[in-house]
């Protein structure tokens, strides 16, 4: 994930919880969250989201409010969980079943071969010293050695792409705030996937939930038939309306007061159809943890260095010339 990057691209570029990892469902299937664009009005988020009944949506919930409490944004959830760090580990696999039509496929046949990742997130978040600034790391990496760090520490953004230096910044932008939504919806997006065949069961937990208060406990399973009025759509989505869910298991922890979630295991096995047409069977297991409390120490990189950047001239213009236009 490269810096500077306008957010409507960002987002159009990323795809829940991650970095490009490769073509196909398989990319697919890790995130791409069917929500709205964040709100760039944090405060006006808070209090929308501060309006819904948690405890009584989730007293019995159905797929929708699990997915409705899953999907709430950084900037709401930490209003309510503080300082905390969270923590998601993936792993994903996709391979087709049996041998190709040809051994030799014709030039523009498409050829689809066995996929598989791992991949590890934190985050860390901290108290910033005043509301307009941010203290936090994020780190993503996977086992095809691709990866980023990122601290934030007031108002500048410093960035360490795989097997790079660290560069740095001026916040510019609400980017940030998607990079903290896609790890913060990670388990939104891997339970979004199992949803159309997705059955849960709810158990409250007193004195489970944040600051002592009380939580629910999901547990999911696999629905006798599916509901294709849960299958996502987003603009690069289409391939889930061909998904055939064919196992679920997984247990997802919320606090019962805010609908933020603190743990999650969710196994998803599924098929679909391959671009060459053989049967493909694929898995995605998620492990995340959201552990409140102090983060420790969060300091600017010492080695970081200023992101090297091309003289923009509209904007050498306009700080020129402000105040000096012809009446």
């Amino acid at each position: 994930m490269l810096p500077r990057v306008k957010a409507d691209a960002l987002r159009a570029a990323l795809g829940v919880l991650a970095l490009a990892l490769g073509p196909g469902a398989s990319v697919a299937a890790c995130g791409e969250a069917n929500e709205p664009e964040p709100s760039s009005d944090a405060p006006a988020a808070t209090s929308s989201r501060a309006a819904v009944d948690w405890s009584a949506r989730l007293a019995a919930p159905g797929v929708h409010d699990l997915l409705a409490a899953l999907a709430q944004p950084h900037a709401v959830v930490r209003q309510r969980v503080g300082p905390h760090v969270l923590t998601v580990t993936s792993e994903l696999a996709l391979a087709p079943v049996g041998e190709p039509a040809a051994v030799h496929p014709r030039l523009d046949a498409p050829v689809v071969a066995p996929q598989a990742v791992h991949d590890e997130l934190e985050l860390r978040w901290a108290t910033p010293p005043e509301p307009s600034a941010a203290l936090l790391t994020l780190s993503q990496h996977n086992d095809h050695e691709r990866g980023r760090d990122v601290v934030m520490v007031g108002q500048t953004v410093h960035v360490r792409e795989a097997h790079r230096a660290w560069t740095h910044y001026p916040r510019d932008s609400d980017v940030v705030e998607l990079w903290l939504d896609d790890a913060q919806r990670s388990v939104h997006d891997a339970v979004q996937l199992a949803a159309p065949r997705l059955s849960l069961t709810a158990a409250a937990l007193p004195g489970a939930g944040l600051d002592g208060g009380p939580a629910v406990e999901i547990t999911l399973a696999l629905a006798e038939a599916t509901d294709p009025g849960l299958v996502a759509r987003g603009p690069t989505q289409g391939w889930r309306t061909g998904v055939e869910v064919q196992a679920v298991e997984g247990v997802v922890r919320l606090d019962a007061g805010s609908g933020a979630w603190l743990s999650a295991t969710v196994d998803i096995a599924y098929g679909l159809t391959g671009a060459d047409g053989r049967p493909l069977r694929g898995s995605l297991h998620v492990k995340a943890q959201v552990a409140p409390g102090s983060p420790g120490p969060i300091e600017a990189p010492p080695e970081s260095v200023p992101l090297p950047l091309r003289l923009r001239y509209d904007e050498e213009q306009r700080r020129l010339l402000d105040g000096l236009a012809a009446p």
